[in-house]
């Protein structure tokens, strides 16, 4: 059984060493795609069509002369089953430069985005799954919700939820809600067949089910593409992340920070988890190897699995056994193992060989990161919990 609970407490210090990693690193498949301008065009005209069907039924009321959609909500969701800390990162926000190629540039003056020399300027943000996307997709475990109330428009569904980056001609899932004042969402590459149920034409709350992660179309694996414009057609597309280099205020009813530094998850493994590199046309699932209920004497792996993690930001980890005594403890900052500034995700991991007389019962392994202290549970020995529970 894997326990995960999130303690919103200050960092209290314990007497602890640094400790570089045995293994570990940034994760180097943090999702990109592309949509091609044929695939533009197509979903251009098949939206105007329907809008303009919808408006002849008595669907869709025309847009309302009112300030760009605001107080937008974040358009992912875990479902109750997900036992982690955080469940996302980002990979890409809009490119705001429309030059191109290698010119760069997001909300913040950075560069979290791209193009491409055919001309493509990332046009949309990228929330991809992580840690271990692939199973997290598979398993269904994030939904993605409307962001704001309106009206669906189109949608897309039954196309390949595990596609290749170099299929160039996959047609993605996707689900396109017009808001009361004209502007467009796209949410794109979702698993197929996890679509919501409701018809082109249905009205969507904010916050409301419209389907399930996925990596349709031209996808390198599972996100979420959520795209914005000021209409159907002849549209701009809308940055809702406001900074330096996006005037105004922000569309988000809470904006995070650039780098929202947190860790995703805390684990146990009986080994090192496997992320294998991607395989198409076929790509395959991560090996997590998880061991949340071990014995004395037992080998066992401890990681962190970071997103937006940056070098100076020292995490102190314990190992705690159930009276409370502390087994280990160290502190760890990623420059200790990277020359590298910033990894959008990471995971590190440190093996401990528990002792053959370790005490039987709940162990808790403890991160405080940034302020804020995580707790992963698991067992030694044969335990019975009060439920009747056996680990």
């Amino acid at each position: 059984m894997r326990i995960a609970t999130t303690l919103l407490i200050l960092a209290t210090t314990t007497a602890a060493t640094a400790a570089p990693p045995d293994g570990g690193g940034p994760w180097r498949h943090a999702p990109g795609d592309d949509l091609t301008a044929e695939h533009r065009a197509r979903i251009d005209a098949e939206l105007a069509r329907n809008v303009e069907a919808l408006t002849r039924e008595g669907k869709l009321a025309p847009a309302m002369l009112a300030p760009r959609q605001a107080n937008l909500q974040w358009p992912l969701r875990a479902v109750p089953a997900y036992r982690g800390f955080g469940y996302h990162g980002i990979s890409n926000f809009v490119d705001l430069n429309t030059g191109f190629p290698n010119q760069v540039l997001d909300f913040n003056c950075g560069g979290r985005s791209y193009d491409l020399s055919d001309g493509y300027n990332h046009a949309g943000i990228d929330f991809f799954l992580w840690p271990f996307s692939w199973r997290m997709m598979d398993q269904q475990m994030v939904d993605i919700v409307a962001a704001a109330p309106g009206t669906i428009i189109g949608k897309q569904d039954g196309f390949n939820d595990r596609s290749c980056p170099n299929n160039y001609s996959a047609d993605w899932n996707a689900v396109y809600v017009r808001h009361g004042d004209g502007s467009v969402a796209w949410y794109g590459h979702m698993k197929t067949g996890s679509l919501t149920s409701k018809a082109i034409g249905a009205t969507v709350t904010a916050g409301e089910f419209l389907g399930k992660v996925g990596s349709s179309g031209f996808s390198t694996g599972p996100h979420l593409h959520f795209e914005n414009h000021t209409a159907v057609s002849n549209y701009q597309i809308v940055e809702p992340y406001a900074g330096a280099c996006r005037a105004g205020a922000t569309l988000w009813a809470q904006q995070p920070a650039y780098y929202d530094s947190a860790i995703n998850e805390l684990a146990t493994h009986s080994a090192a988890p496997n992320f294998p590199s991607p395989n198409c046309p076929n790509p395959v699932a991560e090996t997590p190897n998880f061991a949340d209920a071990v014995q004395p004497g037992q080998q066992v792996i401890f990681a962190a699995y970071y997103r937006d993690q940056r070098a100076g930001q020292v995490t102190n980890f314990a190992i705690v056994r159930p009276d409370g005594t502390t087994f280990q403890s160290w502190n760890f900052d990623m420059a200790q193992a990277t020359s590298d500034p910033y990894y959008d995700s990471s995971y590190w991991y440190w093996t401990y060989t528990l002792p053959a007389g370790a005490p039987a019962g709940v162990w808790r392994f403890r991160a405080t990161f940034q302020s804020r202290t995580y707790e992963h549970r698991f067992t030694v020995g044969d335990v019975v919990f009060a439920d009747g529970f056996e680990q």
